[in-house]
């Protein structure tokens, strides 16, 4: 059995990501789902939300901010497209505010950064 999987994230610019996890976990749907080596092949729509890497502790060792986009699973790969993404540590809740106001057609994006960084940190 496959101890990491794969993660490749891509925006139409580049690819922001491509990096062996343990698990992460995706925002779909009401919930969050946990992507776990050997899973069955899958294609998802995401939500705008967070993506967290977990180590073998199921700890959070990485967390980036999407807008949405999709994700298809298979062979211990996970390929993510979405338009926009940020790591947590390259944002905070001001910067967020800041966002929302200078860029209104991503307004809601960054809304949800700034709740969930006043949520959570």
């Amino acid at each position: 059995m496959a101890e990491s999987i794969r993660l490749q994230i891509f925006t139409p610019e580049k690819t922001a990501l491509d990096k062996m996890v343990h698990r992460v976990v995706l925002p779909y749907g009401n919930v969050n789902l946990t992507i776990i080596p050997e899973r069955a092949p899958t294609s998802l729509v995401l939500h705008a939300g967070p993506i967290k890497i977990l180590d073998s502790k199921n700890q959070v060792t990485d967390l980036y901010f999407i807008d949405g986009g999709v994700a298809d699973v298979a062979q211990n790969l996970c390929k993510i497209s979405v338009r926009h993404i940020i790591r947590r540590q390259d944002i905070n809740a001001k910067q967020a505010e800041e966002l929302q106001k200078e860029e209104p057609q991503n307004a809601a994006f960054y809304k949800m950064i700034r709740e969930y960084i006043e949520a959570f940190d």
